[in-house]
């Protein structure tokens, strides 16, 4: 690799040596300026085993050997938060926490206030008063448990995140060791979201793959949602995916219908394949022919030839045959040999209604 040399003055260091030192020392040496030779060379920042997204104006650099990362960089990765006392010229590292909204708490501090003034109010006034005290001080103490429980929950749904995370990675695990080698493919998942929405990342051998058949792919992808269904953590998220290449090339999609069957995308434009299918058989045999294609659901496409009648009964059997059998390969092809259901019909072109051969 060709390292990128860039001289550069550093006059405050904001990033994190990752081969080095973390200096914390609370006596400071006065501000001063070195100029330093940074190497640029293209560095990686891995975190789990997955890369982090650097921003170009934050890439990581060397320096006598030593390797520095923005702290920012670092922080975005583990879910921390990061600032800068400019005052202080001081770093803070805190974790993100899930508060109380201020305007709830606010809201329900002034309520709280409002009945306190009332109850002083009634204190002062005569002893018949004393129902109305007791009912605004059942009031005061059924707001204070309301903060109490808005507390309790966001403590909970901190946990739960915990939670979810962890058996996520526990699922990812298993299988990866269940499907890690499924047909030779060399298969790796990854499995990122949330506890009711899950997406799930392959990346294969793409020649393997490739030489994989379409419903040995499919058994693959409908045993993956079915294990992260069978966990109970997962049981009713909705389930999609993408299985890449191992240069994360999009191969192909997937989502799950309500049924829980594996449905599977393409990036296939059918109008495209229709009008090569008019290039290439508009003509046939000296007979003049028009394809419309249609895909009615994931699993099908159905091809439409429309020919005058007189000319059509001039094709033998078996050249009609031919024809069709070379429009559904086509299709096939296009779609990357995907299994779906290739349906065919030749109609007299004056009378769309009569069908003059059929192909299935």
């Amino acid at each position: 690799m060709k390292l990128n040399k860039k001289p550069m003055i550093i006059a405050a260091v904001s990033a994190l040596a990752v081969s080095g030192t973390i200096f914390a020392n609370s006596t400071y040496a006065s501000d001063a300026t070195k100029q330093l030779k940074a190497v640029y060379a293209n560095i990686k920042v891995m975190y789990n085993n997955q890369a982090v997204t650097v921003d170009a104006a934050q890439e990581p650099f060397m320096i006598n050997g030593t390797t520095y990362v923005p702290l920012r960089v670092l922080g975005d990765a583990v879910g921390k938060k990061v600032t800068w006392n400019n005052t202080d010229k001081a770093v803070s590292i805190t974790d993100t926490q899930t508060q109380v909204p201020q305007s709830t708490v606010d809201a329900l501090n002034a309520q709280i206030q409002s009945l306190q003034l009332q109850l002083t109010n009634a204190n002062t006034q005569s002893t018949g008063k004393d129902t109305t005290i007791s009912q605004l001080q059942a009031q005061v103490n059924d707001l204070n448990s309301q903060i109490t429980s808005l507390k309790n929950q966001l403590a909970d749904n901190s946990s739960s995140s915990g939670s979810v995370s962890s058996a996520m990675t526990k699922l990812q695990t298993a299988l990866n060791n269940s499907y890690g080698d499924y047909r030779s493919t060399g298969a790796s998942i990854e499995l990122t979201g949330t506890q009711s929405a899950v997406k799930v990342s392959i990346r294969v051998n793409e020649t393997s793959w490739n030489d994989t058949s379409s419903s040995s792919r499919r058994t693959l992808l409908q045993n993956i949602v079915d294990d992260i269904h069978d966990n109970t953590t997962f049981k009713n998220a909705t389930i999609s995916g993408t299985v890449y290449n191992k240069n994360s090339t999009k191969l192909m999609s997937f989502t799950v219908n309500n049924n829980n069957s594996v449905v599977i995308g393409s990036n296939v434009d059918l109008t495209t394949v229709q009008k090569n299918l008019n290039n290439d058989y508009g003509t046939y045999r000296n007979i003049k022919l028009s394809i419309e294609l249609s895909n009615d659901n994931d699993e099908e496409i159905v091809f439409r030839v429309y020919a005058n009648k007189s000319d059509w009964n001039l094709l033998t059997d078996n050249q009609g045959t031919s024809l069709m059998s070379s429009i559904a390969a086509d299709i096939d092809a296009a779609y990357s040999n995907m299994g779906k259901k290739i349906y065919g019909f030749v109609y007299d072109s004056s009378n769309r209604s009569t069908i003059l051969k059929r192909y299935n």
